[in-house]
């Protein structure tokens, strides 16, 4: 992973920070909402995962699963309290193609296969999905606090995306085509 030094000179614009396609006030404006969508996001996957580990009939998935819970669950909480930390509160939801792929999920009439082929086609290429995320953290030169917390957040979100991966293709499903 790359990181800069806390000293090296990093961006700095008077015309707010830009990120994700869009340009914020300032890098705190932009962190505070990342984060909450992160929060959202994070508590939507901790609930999906742990619905489908309580009816999952695949003994290889289920602790794994489990695990992706709590560690998706861990994301929520930390951030949650990051944003409290700045001082902002929660506003985001889960998106609608969260909620979706939840409702996927937590179908008890599909199999673990079905539920595991469909993560891996709506997570897609773990690298293209978290590099973004990884240039934020990159370019955040006043809270390095978050910048610390959202790096450790990119290697656990990459690990749970090359499991899924990794699982799919033993069960007999297919990696999506990057």
């Amino acid at each position: 992973m790359k990181r800069q030094e806390e000293t090296a000179p990093r961006e700095s614009s008077g015309d707010g920070f830009r990120a994700f396609g869009r340009t914020y006030k300032s890098e705190r404006a932009a962190v505070v909402s990342l984060i909450d969508k992160i929060c959202a996001g994070e508590a939507n996957a901790a609930e999906a995962f742990s619905e489908w580990a309580d009816q999952c009939t695949t003994q290889s998935l289920r602790s794994a699963l489990r695990m992706v819970a709590e560690r998706e669950a861990s994301h929520a909480r930390v951030f949650e309290r990051r944003m409290r930390d700045l001082g902002a509160e929660r506003r985001a939801r889960a998106t609608a193609e969260g909620e979706h792929l939840r409702t996927y999920l937590s179908d008890p009439h599909r199999s673990d296969a079905e539920k595991l082929r469909k993560f891996v086609h709506v997570t897609g290429d773990p690298a293209a999905v978290l590099e973004p995320i990884r240039d934020f953290a990159e370019r955040l030169a006043e809270d390095l606090e978050t910048r610390e917390a959202l790096w450790l957040f990119v290697d656990s979100e990459d690990s749970t995306l090359k499991w899924a991966q990794s699982a799919c293709s033993t069960l007999g499903g297919s990696k999506p085509k990057a």
